[in-house]
């Protein structure tokens, strides 16, 4: 299913979308960036690019207003492996938690139009959103709760799957992070993937694709490996479109393809009809 698209002005039931670098202009239609228009439109641009939004954007749009209760948030990554290079991994850390960053998973509840749910978000800004240690847990525990209580699970997915500095103790969050999806399905309880751009390796592998409902944004790269990666291994012509969000609703990995205006109606609606 693939919804029209839309470039009218995005409510924000938490209140406006906070700002996001932006290029001068947009790389889908080489338009001149006005960063207050696009804002209104929750930045899409009207060619229909989706420019990509960190976890405090996603939490705005998503949650109604002064309803998120963010959960685990002092569960904060440490350097176990002693990683130098390219840079400390450490320092790293340090570095992105200095410019008002947590983690690359926030988990919490909060209400969407009404309705008590569980909201996880991916925050690509953070190493790649990568999948660590710390954003596994806060995965895992939210969604056990989840389970327990019966509340829905909404996800928002960006990824470039684990996080190479924490070695195989971050590859253990994916099986770890799977088995929580299968308590949730266990339990009947209804679990929303919303793969935003980009989607890949373990964590498109795993849970981003495990949902009851599969919903990607317009445009987003979703995968295992990049299709530079596949060509350059198979040295094989990769179809039009390769591992885009089109792409693989053709496909069948993806259930819908919703433009961001029109995501939040979406999973209203989808709440109303997995109670």
């Amino acid at each position: 299913m693939e919804l029209a698209k839309t470039h009218t002005e995005i409510r924000v039931a938490g209140g406006k979308l906070p700002p996001i670098p932006l290029p001068t202009n947009c790389p889908g239609c080489g338009v001149a960036l006005d960063s207050d228009v696009l804002r209104k439109h929750g930045y899409v641009c009207d060619c229909g690019h989706h420019f990509r939004l960190g976890a405090d954007a996603w939490i705005a749009l998503v949650a109604d207003r002064g309803s998120w209760k963010e959960r685990w948030g002092d569960v904060r990554s440490h350097d176990l492996l002693n990683w130098k290079v390219p840079k400390p991994y450490q320092a790293t850390i340090d570095q992105l938690t200095e410019e008002g960053l947590n983690e690359a998973v926030r988990t919490g509840t909060c209400t969407l139009g009404g309705r008590t749910i569980w909201l996880a978000t991916f925050d690509f800004r953070f190493v790649g959103g990568t999948l660590s240690i710390v954003a596994g847990e806060r995965l895992a525990r939210g969604m056990e709760q989840a389970a327990a209580s019966g509340l829905p699970y909404v996800l928002i997915a960006a990824s470039g799957g684990a996080r190479m500095q924490e070695g195989v103790l971050a590859l253990m969050q994916l099986a770890k992070v799977n088995a929580a999806v299968g308590r949730l399905h266990a339990a009947g309880v209804a679990y929303f993937s919303v793969l935003t751009d980009p989607t890949f390796g373990g964590t498109a592998a795993s849970l981003a694709l495990l949902a009851d409902i599969n919903i990607a944004e317009p445009g987003a790269a979703i995968g295992f490996t990049g299709p530079r990666v596949i060509k350059q291994a198979t040295y094989a012509d990769l179809p039009p479109g390769f591992q885009s969000a089109e792409f693989q609703l053709a496909h069948g990995q993806v259930d819908m393809v919703v433009p961001r205006t029109e995501l939040r109606r979406l999973l209203a609606h989808l709440l109303e009809m997995y109670p």
